[in-house]
């Protein structure tokens, strides 16, 4: 048999002790919606403002991956990638954080956790802004054949039981002047891999 999943995110409380976490299956595709908000609700509200110059953000995610019941397996060895291939259009990107040991979530902590904040019509900038995060790219960069190796903070670096997770891997929308105002084209899907044994 094999171990069963789930991709959660958490949001609002405080730092370190989120209120809310969310299993992105129970809202349906698309999943997560990147905006100006610190919630898991999908809806057309607190949109995300194209800048006069620069670059504005969303307010970030902090996903994971949860174990629902390992069936006396243990998972390790994660690995996060997209297609490869940013369709979203001209001027918005979606950033990836990439300082390992990524910041801590475990079944009894939420060290790493930092609420989401925004100044303005932008959401507050990562690496500036989350202490558990010093670097960034596009997650665009990552694909099958080159993904971004994810950390575990449980026990022995595995999860082998119903309820322990990844470390957050933590997402944020970019938009520059150069976007065009509308919905974006397409929705794009991220992957999590993993070893079973």
């Amino acid at each position: 048999m094999v171990a069963t999943v789930s991709i959660y995110f958490d949001t609002g409380g405080s730092d370190a002790a989120p209120a809310t976490e969310t299993d992105v299956d129970v809202l349906g595709p698309p999943n997560l919606r990147f905006k100006l908000a610190d919630n898991p609700t999908i809806d057309t509200n607190d949109k995300l403002v194209i800048p006069a110059s620069g670059d504005y953000y969303s307010m970030w995610k902090q996903i994971y991956l949860y174990c629902d019941n390992p069936d006396g397996n243990s998972i390790d060895n994660l690995r996060l990638y997209s297609d490869g291939t940013n369709n979203f259009g001209t001027g918005v990107d979606l950033e990836v954080g990439t300082t390992s040991p990524f910041p801590e979530k475990t079944n009894t902590s939420d060290a790493g956790y930092e609420v989401a904040t925004k100044t303005g019509d932008s959401g507050d900038e990562m690496t500036a802004n989350h202490a558990g995060v010093s670097a960034k790219a596009s997650i665009f960069t990552y694909s099958e054949g080159s993904p971004l190796s994810l950390t575990i903070s449980e026990s022995g670096g595995v999860i082998d039981a119903a309820g322990e997770t990844s470390d957050y891997f933590v997402l944020q929308m970019k938009i520059s002047d150069t976007a065009g105002p509308g919905e974006l084209p397409v929705d794009e899907q991220l992957t999590i891999k993993y070893d079973e044994s």
